[in-house]
């Protein structure tokens, strides 16, 4: 198909001390094929002049420049408020972007207005898949797919490292939950753009080179905190109120049961298989105690807001979880 519309895309791409991956990434930005873009970049006040060398060699970015460092979530949705474009495409500074993979993810947008979010297949440097596609179990737990795919699939969420959205939906969404921080947010706002009664989709044509976590890797936080509190936080607004209890329950179980593997792994062996990426293994070596009280007190904490937002996804709902079941959305199937 020949794109006979071409709508703006306005490519908003997060920094924090990426001096290193800026200039492969926004070089590859320069040679794609899809002529109407703006790019964004939000800057989480780095301290390694990246954004100073993004305005030298780079003087046609918009750059926001914050006065510390906000994480993933809100950084984002900053951009997205000042983003002209139809479509919204969130960018990794990590990445390196394949010519057509703006216009492939274009292609799929117009020809099905019920996709909401469309993911590029994401590669790592040595060609391997690093990711297609986030998946949620029955219990809300999420698992990253590396299947090799060959056409377009639904999947549960799609990742931030190269993910396309249309900005009406994402203003309905009310965009990333800013509570996250990092760590999760785009499966919740896939979760809840399919609760929405739009779909998810990767895109296989529109293909990115993602070197993964490296930015992550280089901030100073508890990602095993934010990546419990925030799994947690998903289980109580995105279920229906009938699941969420049970649920609950049943993830405190099997998470216990996870981390005890993953320790053994590691005691036993060095290194565990449990993981789906190197970051997530790395801080996957100490599971605590504290991490999940920190976790459970920011819960409580915070129950209120939790509570207020499950209100609201409720009230939009279209797409029951029993409905998402039956597409295989939510599903314990290994997809």
């Amino acid at each position: 198909m020949k794109l006979t519309q071409i709508p703006l895309v306005s490519i908003i791409i997060v920094n924090y001390n990426g001096r290193p991956f800026l200039d492969d990434c926004l070089s590859s930005l320069n040679k794609i094929d899809y002529a109407n873009i703006e790019i964004i970049l939000v800057d989480n006040f780095s301290s390694d002049d990246s954004l100073n060398f993004v305005k030298k060699e780079y003087s046609n970015i918009i750059c926001i420049e914050l006065e510390k460092n906000f994480g993933f979530a809100k950084p984002n949705n900053l951009g997205a408020k000042i983003a002209k474009g139809k479509y919204l495409l969130f960018l990794n500074n990590d990445t390196i972007v394949e010519s057509n993979f703006i216009t492939e993810l274009v292609k799929i947008a117009i020809e099905d207005q019920k996709i909401g979010i469309l993911q590029s297949l994401l590669l790592k440097s040595n060609g391997e898949i690093d990711s297609s596609g986030d998946f949620i179990d029955e219990i809300g737990i999420v698992y990253n797919s590396k299947s090799k795919v060959d056409k377009i699939r639904q999947i549960s969420s799609a990742r931030g490292a190269s993910m396309m959205i249309q900005k009406d939906i994402f203003e309905k969404c009310s965009g990333f939950d800013e509570k996250f921080f990092v760590s999760f947010e785009d499966v919740d706002l896939g979760w809840r753009v399919w609760i929405l009664g739009y779909k998810v989709v990767v895109v296989p044509k529109s293909v990115v080179c993602h070197i993964g976590g490296k930015t992550i890797r280089s901030v100073n936080i508890d990602l095993a905190f934010h990546g419990l509190k925030n799994q947690l936080s998903m289980k109580i607004t995105n279920f229906e109120s009938k699941f969420v209890f049970q649920n609950l329950v049943k993830f405190f179980i099997i998470y216990g049961l996870r981390e005890s593997k993953i320790w053994l792994d590691h005691t036993i062996k060095g290194s565990t298989t449990m993981t789906s990426t190197s970051y997530e293994d790395t801080m996957a070596k100490k599971p605590s105690i504290k991490t999940i009280l920190k976790s459970l007190f920011w819960i409580i904490g915070n129950m209120s807001y939790l509570w207020n937002k499950h209100k609201a996804v409720n009230n939009y709902r279209i797409k029951t979880t029993k409905e998402l079941q039956s597409l295989n959305i939510i599903s314990n199937k290994k997809q």
